[in-house]
């Protein structure tokens, strides 16, 4: 019988998580405490990261993926927590949160998201595939972000001005 404090590679608990403070390439000014809670266990081809966004922040920059699934549990959500959305050509909407919501986004759905918090922290989940090759469209800042997973980790922002279709 193996004793409970010996490491288990497949095994990480909450009193053993590392957060730290994480900001987003296209905007700065935002601050969300992450716990990459799946790179401890050594998965690769899913990320999980448990993440707390303080009062009144938002979680990155409008966004969605064409090669990567992403998900988002919310664990606790405030008064005034919403997920921005945006489909397509559409005008942004805002989708309250409630403690328990799952979002789905699969890759290349072109449902852009990101969330607001409201007056108390949101604390959630977030996770998704991890393919080799991933471009992040960010629609209203008419950027890309070009992730090559091949070896190692790679980015490039681009403007979408300087793309030859």
């Amino acid at each position: 019988m193996s004793s409970s404090s010996e490491k288990k590679p497949y095994l990480v608990r909450a009193k053993d998580f590392t957060f730290r403070d994480a900001s987003h390439p296209l905007n700065p000014t935002v601050h969300r405490d992450l716990a990459h809670i799946s790179d401890a266990t050594g998965l690769t081809k899913a990320g999980v990261h448990l993440t707390r966004l303080p009062p009144k922040q938002e979680s990155g920059v409008l966004h969605w993926h064409n090669n990567d699934d992403e998900w988002v549990y919310i664990l606790s959500a405030g008064e005034g927590a919403v997920m921005l959305i945006k489909k397509g050509d559409e005008e942004v909407k805002e989708e309250p949160l409630k403690d328990g919501d799952f979002f789905g986004f699969p890759a290349a759905s072109e449902i852009a998201h990101i969330m607001k918090s409201g007056e108390k922290e949101v604390v959630y989940l977030v996770g998704g595939s991890r393919e080799v090759m991933d471009v992040c469209y960010y629609p209203k800042m008419k950027k890309r972000l070009v992730v090559d997973r091949t070896e190692g980790l790679k980015t490039w922002i681009v403007s979408e001005e300087v793309i030859q279709q």
